[in-house]
Formats: C-alpha cells, structure tokens, sequence
C-alpha cells in the first residue's frame, strides 16, 4: 500500500555474504512484505542487491530483520545501505538474476535434508512420499550442482529437469516453503534413482531400487551408491563377509572404514559421544565424526581393526533416509567410492567400469554431479574440534582472515593437497584434492582451481608453493604463475595457517610447533619436529628433534623398523641390533643390507619428523611393523597408549635446542621387556610431548613471547597434544590449536597463500 509521498524513503541495500542457496531472496521478499515495503531483490551473482521504498521506521526494522531472522545456513558479512532516488514501486519483487563481475558473495555448501522435508518424505499422503530428491530452500546440494553464478535452476544440474505445473505453483507461491527454491522438484518431474547389477541391468526404478537395494545390504551385497558428491560403497557394517570383500577389492587390507549410524541412538550404541561431538555430529553440515569406540564394539572388528576409534556420519540425504527405513540393518560401513589418494568417482558410467568387481549393485541417480566433494572429517582433540578433511558441509564458505591482501593462491602439498584462493580479508579453501603423485589428481586439481576462480571471481596474482622442487604441485605453480610464484617452506605454511585460524593480527609472532611425517627443509633434509620463531612472511627455526637416518629414504616410511634401526644404530652394538624385533619384507638379508647403509652412509636420508620417531617406537614395541595406510602406526601406538593403566616416567634430553629421540628410544628399548606394550606407548608418547614443550617454552621465554602455536599430522593425536597444553599452561603461556583449518596438510594451502600475499605486501 502506498504511503503518503512526504513519509517515503529510498534505500539501495547490497548485501555480501553466504546468500546463494540458502533461500535468501524469499527470505528478503517475506521480510519486505512483512513492513510493508516496496521494491525488489535481485541476485547480481557476487551479492545480493535489494531496493525498499518505505517510512524511515519500516526501513529501519526490515534492515534489523536481515541480520537477526536471516536463513539458518547463510551467512551475512556485510551490509552496504545508500539512499536513492525514488521509483514509485507498488509492490515488492523477486528480480530475475543478473552476473557482475567482482567477488563479495559465495555459493552455500551442501547442506544435510532438513526435518521439514524428511517429514514430507515419510508422509503417506504427500506427493514427495518415499521421494529421495525431496529438498526446499534451506536443505539440500548446493556447490555440488552449481555450474556457474548466480545460483538460479538454470545455472545448476537440475536445469536438465523442467518443472511439473505443481512445482511451478509451489516455486512461485509466495507462501510456500519451496517459494524460489532453485533444486525444487518431485516424481513427477525431477531426477531419480535406478538398482543395476554390476553388468549394468537395471533391476529396479524409482521407490523400488531404493527399497530392493535395502534389502539387499541386509542379504550381505555391497552396494555402490551415487550420492551429492559423488559415489559411496556400502554395506551392513555388522557383517563381516561383505567388509572383507570390500577390503580385498579396494585393496584397503586394515584402513579404518567410516560408518554411517541410522540416529544418535544407533551411533549412541557403537561409541561414547560427548555432547560437542552430538552437537557436531547432527548438525546440518554432518561431518564424519571420529569418536572413541564403546569396550564392546557391536559392529565387525574389521571397519576400524586395532584402533581405539571410528568415523560415524548421521544420515544427510533423502536416499539414506530411505535405505535405513527399509533394511534391518541399523548402521551402514559408508567409504568413498575411489582408490585412496584418487579423486572420489562421480559418473554413472565411469562407476560402472571402474567398481563393477568390487561392488554387487548400484544405486545410480541421473542428475549431473558437477563438482565432486567428499565427506568432512572431524576429531575432537583436547576438547576442541580439528577438522581432519574439510569438505562437504563446509566448501566454498569463505574464512575471513585478520588483514586485507591482493589477490594470491596456495596450490596445496603433495597429499591431502587442497587449493587455497586469497583476496581482501577472505580466504577461500577448495574440497580435499587428494595425492598429487597421481595423474587423475593432478587434473582434478587444476579443474578445483579454474572452477574456484569461476565461483569467487579471484584471479591470483601471487603463487604460493611447496618448496620441494619434486612435487607436482610445485611443477605446477611454476609453469602457471608468470614468474610471481613464492617457494614456502612446508613447516611455516603450516604455522601460518594456524596463525591466521586464530586471527592473529598481521605483526604477530609465535613460537610455532610443527609437527607431521615430512616437509623440505633449509638444509635439505627432511623435518617434520620443528620449533619456528615465525611471522607470516618469516621463520627461524630456533629448536627441532635430532636429525636422524632413514635407510633407504622413503622406504623406511612404509617399514618402521628401518627407521628403528636408524635411531638406534649408534646407541646399540650390531649384535644387540640383530635382537631386536623387526620386519622387512626380506627378512635377515634386508636387515644386513640396511645396518650396512647405516654403517657406510649410503642410501640414507635424515630427518627430524615426529612421526618417524612414533613409527620406530610402536616398531619396537611390536604394535605395528608395516605401514599400509598413512598414519597407521603412529595411529595404533595411541590407540595401545589409550589401553595403559601405568604411569611410567621415560626420561627425555633437550640440549642446545634439539631433543635427542635417539636417547629416548634407547630408553625405551632399554624397558621393553619390563612393562606391557601398553605403558609404555603411553610413556614414550609421554616423554616426546614434554621434551617438544620443554624446547617451545624455552624459546617463547627467550625470545620474550607469549603465544604458542601446534599444528601438522600429529595434532591428531589426543595425548600428545594435551600434554604439550598442559605444560604450555603450567609455563604461563597461551597455546593456540587450529579451529576451522586442518592441521595436517590440507591446511598448507592457505598458509602458502597468505605468505605469497603477505611478502607481495613487503
């Protein structure tokens, strides 16, 4: 209704922030309607631009409204709000989109299906019943579908389906839930499923495939299923059968699977949960949660055989809804469709020939994946939240650093890799990537990266990369940057990115713990136990773990015992080496190869990784002699540390800013046959944790700082870390933990970023 002339204000509002894919413009409509107010919101692809015609009070109010009744998933970082002139509207409109250039705006991550639409699939009379497509506004995928911006049908994969005359009403009621919803759809006119066996004959269609498919997880098949971002094998994770096949074909022998639990009762009943972990456990993001397995564990001993813990996603679609309603089962084994280290797989027809021998069935859906994203995981660790993989439920969010910087990227490591986009105070972190060493992955990266470009409109100036001159990531800078590509030294990015995950401002310094598998060092050799005085653009390394040899370099990652030998083959006579226990696939001829490279230098690499001296350690103490997945025996050494019920008290020595690991493992040897396994995991892991703090306090006292930072692979590790905080804390220093960004090395790439922008700045 028209107001008196003299009463009438003009105000241009543009809007930046998470406001694509979250049901925002009719969010906005209902606001405007609501003070009645005059004018339009239209989706300009880099924000959201609104135009209200109204009194001053009613002006006020709706921009109040914006911020404090905003949809649950967006996020609002800025308001700009000018007068202009006024137009006259009579009524308020939704606009069609249009595309400006510029950043400012960012498309909504996938998000789980809300209680709204669950009900609606669960209810007998409605027309979305047993439909596993079933979204609105708020709920629903989001990144994985979109081509380009703005966020229309249009520019998704579900523009491939035209609307039935009811999802026309309901898209254009403005009453209705599904008001605007660009994923709208139904039986009748949108995408759905199909069961195939593994020779590609369809079995069953729509409601039917989901339903027979249940049932036959519940017989023991094991089922490759299309999901939001791309394809998951599953089976009923009480059955041993199913998960042994699976572990043969996918060649994954011991490799913790992640599950997926039907509700919190049924996740309740595998693993004590603590209420931060429900919180992040049933949230709309639905992160894998690792949680500590109950001491009867009533699920197969193979999804997570010798650890302590297990991976438990809740249900985040319409289809595992559907799966669950339909089979006895009440927690399904759910592990990504691929080859570890390999992109997730994506394409119905690249599923059927590439997974036909390792699964018996396939649930297929037909709409376009258009970016591949894996599962989210997350540990809690000292109390807080340390994002392992950060992807869906959280790619493309955008996290806001401490200070402005020009346009840079950070291509990420060698594993785990993930591409990083800088500009302003924005930082912008793809979906796990995987293992550059693979030439799929390599591909998928620079794809990550132009599609990223696209989506926030960067165009990175500044190149930040690994400065091991091997990596493919490297390579890659170097052939794509014009000559503007900054080396980073592994360690620093990871502090730098710790740094910016606690907003520290641009001049701060830190005494920085690093601690991983590997990363080239200054000298050439391989850290991975680090002390850094660091800036964002600086570091010296002030302390470290000693140096030791690596027989035969990187095999010594895979055979532990190598590394053991190395430690102690100057602490031991060679006929007290020849006892130890060891394994080498070529048993006592290997062994003399290896004390003889040790002996004459040849074929030796050294380093000061953490993770080489708990992979010695759980060698030694026989909790695990082959390494065949990353991590795994200094995974399993926590796992038999969390087993100790003995306080033992292994002697450490720091001298001249190097901890000497060799005297701890000789301690440690020297022990072996007087306690348990058990206690003495404990101890070890123990005794490296305070001599690791004993040399950060040391250095943050003498360089007169306060902060210290903890970041790399071994931040995983519950004990360690809250044995470094505890004795941080007792030195009267302020220990600080990554937040929102991996601590291992999906994390490397924001710190390459913000150093390539920081020393741009300089």
């Amino acid at each position: 209704m028209p107001y008196p002339e003299q009463k009438i204000l003009c105000r241009k509002i543009i809007v930046n922030g998470v406001v694509q894919g979250v049901g925002f413009r009719p969010f906005v409509y209902h606001c405007a309607k609501n003070n009645r107010l005059c004018g339009y919101v239209m989706n300009l692809g880099s924000c959201v631009e609104i135009v209200v015609e109204g009194t001053r009070e009613n002006i006020n109010q709706f921009l109040s409204d914006l911020v404090k009744k905003k949809p649950e998933p967006s996020q609002i970082e800025r308001i700009i709000a000018t007068s202009c002139k006024h137009s006259g509207f009579t009524d308020f409109l939704i606009l069609e989109s249009k595309t400006e250039a510029g950043h400012g705006s960012i498309i909504a991550p996938d998000t789980a299906i809300c209680q709204h639409c669950i009900l609606d699939i669960f209810e007998l009379e409605n027309r979305r019943y047993n439909y596993p497509f079933t979204g609105c506004t708020s709920c629903g995928p989001r990144y994985s579908i979109l081509r380009s911006f703005p966020f229309d049908r249009k520019s998704t994969s579900m523009s491939d389906f035209v609307l039935c005359n009811i999802c026309n009403t309901e898209y254009t009621n403005p009453c209705d839930r599904r008001f605007n919803s660009q994923t709208i759809c139904c039986p009748e006119c949108g995408p759905d499923y199909s069961l195939v066996d593994n020779s590609g004959k369809t079995i069953a269609e729509k409601g039917e495939a989901i339903r027979l498919g249940a049932e036959l997880i519940d017989d023991g098949s094991i089922i490759a299923l299309k999901g939001y971002g791309g394809f998951h094998l599953l089976c009923d994770a009480s059955q041993d059968q199913p998960i042994r096949v699976l572990r043969k074909a996918l060649m994954r022998p011991v490799k913790p699977f992640a599950v997926m639990a039907k509700d919190l009762e049924a996740a309740s009943s595998i693993a004590n949960i603590s209420p931060q972990e429900i919180n992040f456990m049933s949230s709309r993001k639905n992160p894998v949660v690792v949680v500590d397995k109950k001491n009867k564990f009533p699920l197969s001993s193979l999804i997570s055989p010798e650890l302590h813990n297990v991976g438990i996603m809740l249900p985040y679609s319409g289809v595992h809804h559907l799966l669950f309603n339909s089979t006895r089962a009440s927690v399904f084994v759910m592990t990504s469709a691929n080859t570890p280290g390999y992109p997730v797989i994506i394409d119905n027809r690249a599923a059927l020939n590439h997974l036909n021998e390792i699964a018996d069935y396939f649930l297929l859906h037909n709409y376009t994946i258009v970016n591949r994203i894996d599962d989210s995981v997350v540990r809690f660790v000292n109390s807080e939240p340390a994002f392992i993989r950060r992807s869906r439920g959280y790619v493309p969010k955008a996290v806001k650093l401490p200070f402005y910087l020009e346009s840079s990227i950070g291509v990420g490591a060698e594993s785990d890799t993930t591409i990083a986009l800088v500009k302003d105070d924005k930082a912008y972190l793809s979906q796990h990537v995987g293992n550059m060493k693979h030439l799929q992955t390599t591909k998928f990266h620079e794809e990550v990266i132009t599609k990223l470009e696209n989506l926030t409109g960067i165009r990175p100036v500044y190149w930040g990369h690994d400065m091991n001159p091997g990596f493919n990531s490297t390579q890659f800078a170097l052939e794509k940057c014009s000559g503007l590509a900054t080396p980073v030294q592994h360690h620093h990015a990871h502090i730098v990115s710790l740094m910016a995950d606690n907003d520290l401002e641009a001049d701060a310094r830190i005494v920085g713990i690093a601690l991983d598998g590997s990363g080239y060092g200054d000298n050439g050799n391989v850290w991975g136990g680090e002390i850094l005085e660091s800036t964002y653009s600086e570091y010296s390394r002030a302390a470290h773990l000693m140096e030791q040899p690596m027989a035969g370099g990187d095999l010594a990652v895979y055979y532990p015992s190598r590394m053991l030998f190395g430690i102690l083959h100057g602490m031991l006579e060679e006929r007290e080496l020849e006892n130890i226990p060891f394994y080498l696939k070529y048993g006592e001829k290997e062994r003399s190869i290896v004390l003889s490279q040790l002996e004459r230098g040849i074929n030796v690499v050294h380093t000061s990784s953490a993770g080489r001296v708990l992979d010695a350690a759980a060698a030694l103490l026989g909790i695990c002699q082959y390494r065949r997945y990353q991590g795994e025996p200094a995974m399993k050494l926590e796992s038999a540390a969390r087993k100790s019920n003995l306080n033992i008290e292994l002697p450490f020595v720091c001298k001249k800013g190097v901890m000497d690991t060799a005297q701890l493992l000789y301690d440690l040897y020297c022990i072996s046959d007087r306690y348990s396994a058990n206690d003495l995991a404990y101890a070890v892991e123990d005794a490296l944790a305070c001599g690791i703090a004993k040399l950060a306090v040391s250095c943050a006292k003498k360089k007169k700082m306060d902060v210290v930072g903890l970041t790399g692979g071994v931040a995983y590790n519950g004990h360690i870390v809250s044995k470094i905080a505890a004795n941080i804390k007792d030195s009267d220093l302020d220990l600080i933990l990554h937040r929102n960004i991996p601590c291992g090395d999906g994390g490397i790439s924001l710190g390459q970023a913000v150093v390539a922008g920081i020393r741009a700045k300089e």
